[in-house]
């Protein structure tokens, strides 16, 4: 399915440092004219030198230029937050308006074996700006428990990587519903762990965790 206006509600979360980028952190997307939803675990507390970086071409389907690393960067500011959920909501600082605006689905409306699509900015911690749908199926809903409570959980059967979290999770069938956002690889809770290249070797497998676009939705009500 085309998305022709996916670039201007999918954005790089960034930091900068003494005017330029200092590293990029993940994904966010779009919620309101002037708020964005994004993973908590990518900025936590701190949204000093917290910017949103302005895509630099007018639609997926461009090539996009690598070697442009000319970026219009706009501040924004922590919101709520809910570490739980693993779910920050943004505010852009200034008068910056966008209409490109999509609906926050209900999880219950997704069905295993669903298709959806992902935008997202993989491999963006290592400074990769190139916005990237990927497509998959839902592979299961669940409940896990955190923090003495019980969260919906949609399992994607994808393997995702490094800079992927926040990312928008649209229903394929309905091209304006955001059904959830990615929050990454599922891990096992387990000692002993490695890394290697900065990569944990139990991430390496085609299952990747997404939280409901209904507890985005309550934040902001």
């Amino acid at each position: 399915m085309y998305y022709k206006n996916i670039n201007n509600i999918v954005y790089p979360v960034c930091s900068l440092k003494s005017g330029h980028i200092d590293k990029i952190l993940g994904t966010s997307f779009i919620i309101r004219k002037n708020l964005l939803a994004t993973a908590y675990h990518i900025t936590e507390y701190n949204d000093e030198n917290l910017y949103i970086i302005i895509n630099n071409f007018k639609s997926i389907q461009e090539y996009q230029d690598t070697t442009n690393n000319r970026f219009q960067c706009i501040k924004v500011n922590i919101k709520e937050i809910n570490p739980i959920l693993d779910i920050t909501i943004l505010e852009i600082e200034n008068d910056f308006i966008n209409n490109n605006i999509m609906n926050l689905d209900y999880h219950d409306n997704i069905k295993v074996g669903g298709r959806v699509n992902i935008f997202g900015y993989p491999h963006s911690d290592h400074n990769r700006l190139v916005l990237t749908q990927q497509n998959t199926i839902i592979g299961a809903k669940t409940l896990v428990y955190s923090s003495k409570i019980k969260i919906k959980n949609i399992v994607l059967n994808i393997q995702s990587r490094p800079g992927q979290s926040g990312s928008p999770i649209i229903d394929e069938n309905n091209s304006h519903s955001i059904i959830g956002m990615l929050i990454g690889s599922y891990a096992p809770q387990s000692s002993g762990s490695i890394s290697l290249g900065g990569i944990d070797p139990q991430t390496l497998h085609q299952t990747t965790n997404a939280i409901p676009a209904e507890y985005i939705n309550e934040m902001i009500l």
